[in-house]
């Protein structure tokens, strides 16, 4: 193990809000709301990529915003000035390189003090090929092959996620061949790498496989919590139908073992079908939905959020999870099986507003609301889906309105309201365009009160500034602070899939 010295890093591990939000920054979910989009100025132009479906969008500290960017023909990340909506630095070609598509993942922001200077802002990123680190101002501090993490796996370790910081000031990913791997932020050399393979009861035998990461983590102190799915060893197949979807947690290190305190600690390996593990928990088969929020509730125990699917007399239908940790036991607090239509399932993220106990689940038809997470149990009927009322477009043409995008939240004291911000894609009753707007809408978070949407704006416009066809963004907008008229201003930026990066002020 190896080690390199940081002096310092803020970090809240409170909760996390969103999986794929930055929380060691500058927390920009805890912004004033942008409750009114008054200009929409798109930024850049990124080459097309027909894979872009998989970034997962923006991010935002106290200095820049970042962007990341699929195609091979376009810098990996972007750093961009929050003032004016000009870029600061962008990666070198090098740096993330992908072949067909760069495939960045989730992109980890932290102020820290290293080498014995001041608390300054830090990026880091990472891809199949590469785990990188920039300071404020782009330059590279460092980069290492993910060849060269884990030394008894060279050749692959597959795709790190959303990378996390932790309490002990490590910078921790999981990947989709079932590593947890953590590095040093400081100079990314490796401090431990751990491979999640276990057993697994399915159908009252034991299969033994690895549990691979399919989403963003979270990490709150030094626990890692992610939605995994059993892939069996080759000796002993299983249909994907029938792999069953897990919440585990992993101790990202081991208090009282001497010598072992930066070690991931293994997770627990059951002798027999019907003997059960503490650090899981099943949550349903085939396929997780979007990345797990986490929260640490007021009685003191952590709430993790996960989806998988469940069957339901011969369908697989989408089921919400919360998983509760009681000091180091996962167990189910309660769950609900969402009421969709045929084919519809949990594509991106939900989003947690802590404070007021509200959880948001979208499915591409609507947006599924649970309020005071932390006093439900048991099986909980589904909720109906807010839609339509969400977003008004300014036509009178019958549309079908669909979530298409994880959230940002604010919240507003002063009208006691939860506003959220989100990619909708729109389709109009006279033609097959679909159209994405980004849109904002005020939910109160408590009672059934109906929401009201507040504003949305074209992620796709014309040379006469008309809305134009275009899918918007599959990834998060991200929110920030900056300079307006002496006064300090709220606003949002969010890369799209096709039609350039817009900032929403």
């Amino acid at each position: 193990m190896n080690r390199a010295p940081v002096e310092s890093l803020e970090v809240d591990g409170r909760w996390c809000p969103m999986a794929h939000c930055n929380q060691t920054d500058d927390s920009f979910h805890d912004l004033p709301p942008l409750r009114e989009a008054r200009t929409s100025q798109r930024i850049a132009d990124p080459v097309v990529s027909p894979y872009a479906w998989d970034n997962l969008g923006a991010y935002t500290g106290e200095e820049m915003a970042v962007c990341a960017y699929e195609s091979p023909r376009h810098p990996a990340l972007v750093g961009y000035d929050h003032q004016d909506g000009s870029i600061k630095w962008t990666s070198p070609p090098a740096d993330l390189p992908g072949d067909a598509r760069r495939r960045p993942n989730g992109i980890a922001m932290a102020k820290m003090g290293i080498g014995g200077k001041p608390a300054r802002s830090y990026v880091f990123a990472s891809n199949p090929a590469e785990f990188v680190a920039y300071a404020a101002d782009g330059t590279r501090l460092w980069k290492r092959r993910t060849t060269e993490i884990a030394g008894h796996a060279p050749r692959w370790i597959g795709a790190p996620s959303s990378l996390r910081l932790t309490d002990a000031k490590e910078l921790v990913a999981a990947t989709t061949e079932g590593w947890v791997v953590k590095l040093n932020p400081a100079d990314g050399s490796t401090i431990d790498a751990y491979r999640m393979e276990t057993d697994v009861a399915v159908g009252g035998r034991l299969y033994r496989g690895i549990l691979a990461c399919i989403k963003s983590p979270a990490v709150i102190g030094d626990v890692l919590y992610c939605v995994v799915q059993f892939r069996p060893h080759p000796s002993n197949p299983l249909a994907p139908r029938f792999c069953p979807v897990h919440l585990v947690r992993v101790e990202l290190s081991q208090p009282g073992r001497a010598g072992l305190e930066s070690a991931i600690r293994p997770l627990g390996r059951p002798e027999s079908p019907r003997e059960t593990c503490p650090d899981r928990v099943a949550i349903g088969v085939y396929r997780g939905g979007g990345s797990p929020p986490a929260w640490r509730a007021p009685d003191g125990k952590v709430l993790v959020f996960g989806h998988a699917s469940a069957p339901v007399r011969g369908q697989l239908r989408p089921a919400v999870t919360a998983v509760e940790d009681d000091r180091g036991v996962l167990g189910i607090r309660w769950r609900s099986l969402l009421d969709v239509t045929p084919w519809d399932d949990v594509y991106a993220a939900p989003a947690l507003h802590g404070d007021s106990r509200t959880l948001l689940v979208p499915t591409l038809n609507g947006i599924h609301v649970f309020r005071r997470v932390d006093s439900l149990s048991g099986d909980i009927p589904s909720v109906r889906p807010l839609s339509g009322e969400l977003v008004q477009v300014g036509t009178r043409a019958p549309t079908t309105v669909r979530v298409g995008s994880p959230f940002a939240l604010t919240f507003d004291p002063d009208a006691d309201e939860i506003v959220a911000y989100t990619n909708f894609r729109v389709s109009s009753g006279f033609g097959v365009s679909s159209y994405g707007f980004l849109g904002a809408f005020a939910l109160p978070p408590v009672g059934r009160s109906a929401p009201r949407p507040l504003w949305c704006r074209p992620l796709a416009v014309t040379p006469a500034g008309a809305p134009a066809p275009g899918v918007g963004t599959a990834g998060q907008p991200a929110l920030f602070r900056y300079d307006r008229e002496g006064e300090e201003a709220t606003a949002v930026i969010v890369n799209t899939v096709s039609t350039g990066t817009y900032i929403i002020r």
